[in-house]
C-alpha cells in the first residue's frame, strides 16, 4: 500500500514537472461587440500607440484629435518624434482642456517612417459624464485589421507570476485590448525550456480576476504566430497571439480581466514521429506514433520500409545561404537571416521505393532497392497537378498525390519542406559548407563530402551495395540525427526558384518557372553542388535524370 502511495506521488510529480503555467497582471477588458457607433471615452480610458504601424525606420508618431464641427478646435494627445519606436498607451483628459466636452472628434495615430506615411483613425464621442458612466464601453470598427500582428509584434512585456513545478518555463504574460481601432486582445509571452525542449502551449482567461477560467479558444478566434491551435508547438523565445472575442462578451466590461499562459512539456515524448505504412493501398488508415529517442540498436529497415520516421526540429534563426570564401559559392546563395517561427518535423531518411509503393502501389524508380531512395518523381507527382500547384498561396494538394493520400490516411498535413526549412533541417546549427562541421577543399572529389553522402566519387565505395544511389542512411547523420541530406538523390522542396529577398521570416520563396530541389545527387561528380547552401532547380514536371527523390516534413 505505501509502495502505491509512493509511485502515484511520484507518477504526480512526473506530470507536474512536465507542465507550467502564468498569469499576466490584472487589467480592463471591453468584451462590447463592434458596431458602426462612435467610440465613446472616458477620462480614464487609454489609446494604444505603436510605431510598428508603418514599415521602416520610425522617425515620429502622433495621436492627434480634430473636432468634428469645428476643425480648427484640436488638440495633441500623444506626440514622438525621437525617431526610436515607441509603443505604449496614452490617455487625453479632455476635462483639463479648453476643448467642448460633450462633441465628436476623429482621433488619428500617425507613424511617419524612413519608407512611408501610415494612419488609423476613429471617430470617438465625448459625452457629459454621468452619461459616460451610464454607457458600456464600446469599441469602434477594427480599422485596418491586417496591421495587428505588425502592432502585436512591438507590446512590451509585464511582469508576470508563474506557478507550478517548474518554474519560469512561461513568464512575462501581458495582454493589451487594441482599442480604440479593434476589440481584440493582444496577448505576449516568454517560453524559456531547457535547450531544444518543446511545449504544447494553451490560453486561458478570467473576467473575475482568475476565480473562474474559461479557454480562450473557446470563446472566441485565437490567431497565433508559432503554430496550429490542435497542438501548438512553442519552442523557446517571446511569441505573440490575438484573441478576438465572441459574441458572448457583447455585454462585459471588467476592470479584473487576467490571461493564463500554460506550457506542457511534450518533446521529451515526441521527439520523433512515426508513421505506420504497413497496411499499404488497402488501408483506411495510417497509425501515427510518438517515439522518445532512437530505438536501442538504432534504426532497424522496418523505418526504411513498411514506416516512416520524422524528427522534431525547434524553431529557431539562422544564417541561410553561403558565407563569402566557401568552395563553390554562387552568387544565387547571397548570405542572409532567417527566422523559422515554427518548430516541425523533418524525415530521417529520404521517402524510399518500398515506403512510395504502400502510399501509392507505384514503383516508379529506375534502380530498384526497397530501402533505397524512390526516383523518377516530379514535383507535381508528389502534389497533384491541380490544386498541388497553387503553393505559395495556399498548401493545398490533389487528393490522389502521393500528400493527398498520406494527409487523408493520418490526418496531418505533411508536405515538402521550403527551401528555408530545408537547409536549416539540413544544417543542424552547423555554417560549414557540409552539415558534418566540415568544409569542402575541392569542388569535385573531396574526403569531406564522401562521408556524409552518396555522389559521382564514392559510388564504389560499397556502402549499401549499389554503384549508384543507395540504401538510405548508409552515411553520416547531421546533429539532428538526418541522414542523406547531402546528395544520394536531389529532394524537391516547394518553393519556386527566385533570387533570395534578404533578411525573412518564414520566407515562402519567389516566382517562377521552377521548383526548389536541394541536397545534390548521386549522379554529380561535383561535390560542391551538394553544399547545404546549393541551390538547384527543375520544372516541376520534371521526373528526373534517376536522381529526384523528396523527403517528408510536417510543419506543426
Amino acid at each position: 500500500m505505501k509502495k502505491a502511495i509512493l509511485f502515484s506521488i511520484v507518477a504526480l510529480l512526473s506530470v507536474t514537472a512536465l507542465c507550467d503555467e502564468a498569469w499576466s497582471a490584472a487589467g480592463s477588458f471591453d468584451g462590447s461587440e463592434i458596431t458602426a457607433a462612435s467610440f465613446l471615452l472616458r477620462p480614464t480610458d487609454s489609446l494604444f500607440y505603436s510605431s510598428a504601424l508603418a514599415d521602416g525606420t520610425p522617425a515620429s508618431l502622433t495621436i492627434g484629435a480634430v473636432d468634428q464641427s469645428d476643425s480648427t478646435k484640436t488638440a495633441t494627445i500623444f506626440s514622438d518624434n525621437s525617431g526610436t519606436a515607441v509603443e505604449g498607451s496614452a490617455t487625453w483628459n479632455y476635462t483639463a482642456s479648453d476643448l467642448p466636452k460633450n462633441d465628436t472628434y476623429t482621433i488619428t495615430e500617425t507613424v511617419v517612417s524612413s519608407y512611408e506615411t501610415k494612419s488609423l483613425s476613429r471617430s470617438v464621442t465625448i459625452l457629459p459624464e454621468p452619461a459616460i458612466l451610464a454607457l458600456l464601453f464600446i469599441a469602434g470598427a477594427l480599422f485596418l485589421r491586417k496591421r495587428v500582428k505588425a502592432l502585436v509584434a512591438i507590446l512590451a512585456l509585464v511582469s508576470a507570476f508563474a506557478t507550478g513545478a517548474k518554474a519560469d518555463v512561461v513568464s512575462g504574460v501581458t495582454f493589451q485590448q487594441m482599442l480604440p481601432f479593434t476589440r481584440d486582445v493582444a496577448i505576449t509571452y516568454t517560453v524559456t525550456p531547457a535547450a531544444n525542449t518543446i511545449y504544447d502551449v494553451k490560453f486561458y482567461g478570467s473576467t473575475d480576476n482568475g476565480a473562474t477560467v474559461f479557454n480562450l479558444q473557446d470563446r472566441g478566434e485565437l490567431h497565433l504566430s508559432v503554430a496550429n491551435l490542435n497542438e501548438t508547438f512553442c519552442s523557446a523565445g517571446t511569441h505573440k497571439a490575438v484573441w478576438t472575442p465572441d459574441a458572448s462578451f457583447s455585454s462585459t466590461k471588467v476592470d479584473n480581466f487576467k490571461v493564463k499562459v500554460e506550457a506542457t512539456e511534450i518533446s521529451s515524448t515526441r521527439n520523433y514521429l512515426v508513421i505506420d505504412l504497413s497496411g499499404g493501398t488497402e488501408a483506411a488508415s495510417y497509425p501515427v506514433s510518438y517515439l522518445s529517442d532512437v530505438p536501442s540498436g538504432g534504426w532497424s529497415d522496418d523505418y526504411k520500409t513498411t514506416k516512416m520516421v520524422m524528427r522534431l526540429i525547434p524553431a529557431g534563426t539562422y544564417m541561410m545561404g553561403s558565407p563569402e570564401g566557401e568552395v563553390g559559392k554562387r552568387d544565387n546563395e547571397t548570405q542572409h537571416k532567417v527566422t523559422l517561427t515554427k518548430p516541425f518535423y523533418a524525415g530521417v531518411f529520404e521517402v524510399t521505393q518500398k515506403q512510395y509503393e504502400l502510399v501509392t502501389g507505384s514503383t516508379p524508380s529506375e534502380y530498384q532497392g526497397n530501402a533505397r531512395p524512390v526516383e523518377k518523381v516530379s514535383y507535381k507527382s508528389l502534389r497533384g497537378t491541380d490544386k498541388g500547384t497553387a503553393w505559395p498561396a495556399n498548401n493545398e494538394v490533389d487528393e490522389d498525390s502521393f500528400f493527398g493520400i498520406l494527409r487523408a490516411k493520418t490526418g496531418l498535413s505533411f508536405d515538402l519542406p521550403t527551401e528555408a526549412q530545408w537547409e536549416f533541417a539540413c544544417r543542424a546549427g552547423t555554417t560549414t559548407a557540409l552539415n558534418s562541421g566540415k568544409n569542402l577543399t575541392s569542388t569535385t572529389d573531396d574526403a569531406n563530402m564522401k562521408e556524409v553522402g552518396r555522389y559521382g566519387f564514392n559510388k564504389e565505395d560499397g556502402k549499401g551495395g549499389y554503384s549508384e544511389h543507395t540504401t538510405v542512411g548508409s552515411y553520416l547523420p547531421n546533429a539532428w540525427g538526418l541522414y542523406d541530406m547531402h546528395a544520394n538523390v536531389s529532394e524537391w522542396c516547394l518553393d519556386w526558384f527566385g533570387l533570395y529577398d534578404g533578411n525573412a521570416v518564414d520566407p515562402k520563396g519567389a516566382d517562377g518557372a521552377s521548383r526548389m530541389q536541394r541536397g545534390g545527387s548521386w549522379a554529380t561528380s561535383m561535390a560542391s553542388f551538394c553544399r547545404s547552401a546549393r541551390r538547384g532547380y527543375d520544372n516541376p514536371n520534371s521526373y528526373g535524370d534517376y536522381s529526384n527523390g523528396f523527403r517528408v516534413f510536417l510543419v506543426q
